[in-house]
């Protein structure tokens, strides 16, 4: 869906098919529609998806980098996961054997016998191995990324191999338009804008017919209400603090 047959849809839920004569104008709907993105694009999850990026090493002996200790990101970028340096080596522990690799010890896991007591152990000790020995490959990068400028800025120390980064992208605004609760949000949105402007001036129609503009405000308020809820209720969080 364009953004144009995204304005049509508002007007046409608002208007009930041309059976009313009030709408939002094109402008003002446009407007809503640019605004609202921007929230629901930081707090509605269905709006982005996961990315990755690889930053080559030759960036850091650019002049930008080295004054702001930041990355360019794309405008699409509205969140980061994680950032990784990636090892120039692929051996555990430091022991040069070509036969020890950390994947091949994630392989070895298939050929383990049944969990049993004795095994449960014995894994539970593996996969602590497993764990520590990643830090041979991907150690952890401390940042900072601002979503209005979209900028990646490295915090501590100077990597010295890539970056691999796993991002936060927003997905492509034509299916973004499709989703059933930015099309609701638009809507409601709209109806709010419809009630200020029908509100500012009190006058009655040909016939002494009163408009009720309270009406698009409140069903406005109710539905983005409801919208509020569920996005909330859609997004928890997916991690904790234990304090001892």
């Amino acid at each position: 869906m364009t953004k144009q047959e995204l304005i049509d849809e508002v007007k046409g839920e608002i208007t009930a098919m041309c059976s009313l004569p009030f709408s939002p104008p094109d402008n003002e709907i446009e407007r809503i529609i640019d605004l609202e993105s921007r929230w629901l694009y930081r707090e509605y999850r269905d709006s982005w998806y996961t990315k990755w990026y690889i930053l080559d090493k030759k960036w850091y002996q650019t002049q930008e980098f080295r004054n702001t200790r930041t990355f360019q990101m794309p405008d699409c970028v509205v969140g980061i996961k994680v950032v990784y340096e990636l090892t120039s080596g692929q051996r555990v522990f430091g022991i040069h054997d070509p036969d020890l690799q950390f994947d091949r010890l994630m392989a070895a896991d298939l050929y383990l016998t049944p969990l049993s007591s004795d095994q449960i152990t014995y894994r539970t000790i593996q996969w602590s191995f497993w764990d520590l020995s990643r830090a041979f490959n991907l150690r952890d990068i401390q940042t900072t990324f601002n979503m209005n400028t979209h900028r990646l800025g490295i915090i501590g120390r100077d990597p010295q191999e890539s970056l691999f980064v796993t991002t936060l992208d927003k997905i492509p605004e034509e299916e973004f338009y499709e989703d059933p609760i930015v099309i609701k949000w638009m809507i409601a949105k709209s109806k709010m804008s419809l009630a200020r402007i029908l509100g500012t001036f009190s006058y009655n129609l040909m016939g002494n017919v009163t408009i009720n503009f309270d009406q698009w405000r409140t069903e406005g308020n109710d539905e983005l209400t409801k919208l509020e809820e569920k996005i909330a209720g859609d997004s928890p969080p997916d991690w904790f603090h234990m304090f001892q």
